[in-house]
């Protein structure tokens, strides 16, 4: 006979408690297998505001599990139309598989209310109990154990300590940058990306992230270009985090050669429409993979978009990151330590010089000038007569 272990849950997210008590599951009840089952539509909780689809907690639930031995992900409740029952689970599990031992592992909250679960009776006779509880309620819980026994039920109390983790204080804490030491790199990952619960990466993940990204010879550069717009985002009311993301972004795919990038939907879309020099591809290119991989918002996409060839009306963001990527420490060019200043004194003018250098710059060495950057460094001559 097998053991199969039954572990359920909304997974809303899956989180190292999660898994802490999957592996000492497998561990401490011998289990040749352990179904992972996220529910579809729980019968004893309501999903929090704004929780993800069920496709998505499915998703990081495999993410989540990929680590656990003899674990499987199933998305039988979740398939299910309507209510997701425990005993109908067990029914269709055992139906599978009438051979098996079906352990039911849940937590202490669980365990207190199963005898009001739907059909509690016919569950209890076909399944073993596995409780995870907390040690401050260890009387209580041998108490009740005792009492379902004493009725027929099989219950294992597993004392072996495992992660505790609030699934709320999680949830609220990802639109703080917050949550993600509660995470697998693969789940926080996945938030980040769809932008799930509203979530925004911590600047030291993201960073790691980012400069993995880049040539060695590069990450000077855009270490640099990091400090410098959070520096001037202070000064300008600017999101400070937000300036980090878009500078540590703005080169995501300079290491890419040309015919790689025009791979990309968004510069392929741009050059049927106005061709650009081949100088410029990567802020296109780069604004769409950040916003694929990293789920940033529209505002840090453009300010990406636009850091090399600048454009009429910019944002306070955008001029950040366009006159940051120009001035951070390790450029060296002459007028530089001027536009610096200028940079923290008036950005509509660091703007105009900046763009008179770059267009002077690349008439010297006869390259091509994009028309965006022509009607740029006309529109800030306009506004600062």
């Amino acid at each position: 006979m097998t053991r199969t272990g039954l572990f359920g849950g909304t997974f809303n997210p899956p989180h190292i408690g999660h898994i802490s008590v999957a592996d000492a599951a497998v561990e401490s009840l011998g289990l040749d297998s352990l179904i992972v089952m996220p529910t579809g539509t729980p019968p004893h909780k309501e999903l929090s505001d704004g929780a993800p689809d069920a496709d998505a907690r499915l998703e990081m639930t495999r993410l989540a599990a990929a680590g656990t031995p003899r674990a499987v992900v199933s998305d039988m409740e979740i398939r299910r139309e309507g209510r997701s029952y425990t005993a109908d689970t067990v029914r269709a599990i055992l139906a599978d598989e009438p051979d098996t031992e079906l352990w039911l592992i849940v937590g202490d909250d669980m365990f207190f209310s199963i005898e009001r679960w739907y059909d509690a009776k016919w569950l209890l006779e076909n399944v073993s109990l596995a409780v995870f509880a907390r040690s401050d309620c260890m009387p209580d819980i041998r108490a009740h154990a005792e009492r379902l026994e004493s009725r027929g039920a099989r219950v294992r109390i597993v004392e072996k300590q495992v992660i505790e983790v609030s699934s709320t204080e999680l949830r609220e804490a990802l639109p703080k940058r917050g949550g993600r030491t509660f995470l697998s790199d693969a789940v926080y990952s996945y938030i980040i990306r769809r932008r799930l619960y509203n979530a925004l990466p911590d600047i030291d993940w993201l960073r790691e992230k980012a400069l993995a990204l880049l040539k060695p010879s590069r990450v000077a550069h855009v270490l640099g270009t990091e400090r410098t717009a959070a520096s001037m985002a202070l000064r300008w009311g600017v999101d400070e985090d937000t300036a980090r993301t878009a500078a540590l972004l703005h080169d995501c795919t300079k290491r890419l050669s040309a015919d790689e990038q025009l791979k990309f939907d968004s510069l392929r879309a741009t050059m049927s429409n106005n061709p650009v020099p081949e100088k410029l591809f990567h802020a296109i290119t780069g604004a769409e993979l950040a916003q694929r991989e990293f789920g940033i918002s529209d505002g840090i996409r453009e300010a990406i978009r636009w850091h090399t060839s600048g454009r009429p009306a910019m944002t306070a963001l955008e001029k950040i990151i366009y006159l940051a990527d120009m001035t951070e420490p390790e450029r060296d060019f002459e007028g530089v330590d001027r536009l610096r200043a200028l940079c923290f004194e008036d950005l509509d003018r660091a703007m105009l010089e900046a763009l008179e250098m770059s267009v002077e710059s690349i008439k010297k060495r006869n390259l091509p000038l994009d028309a965006t950057t022509v009607r740029a460094l006309e529109y800030y001559r306009g506004i600062t007569k």
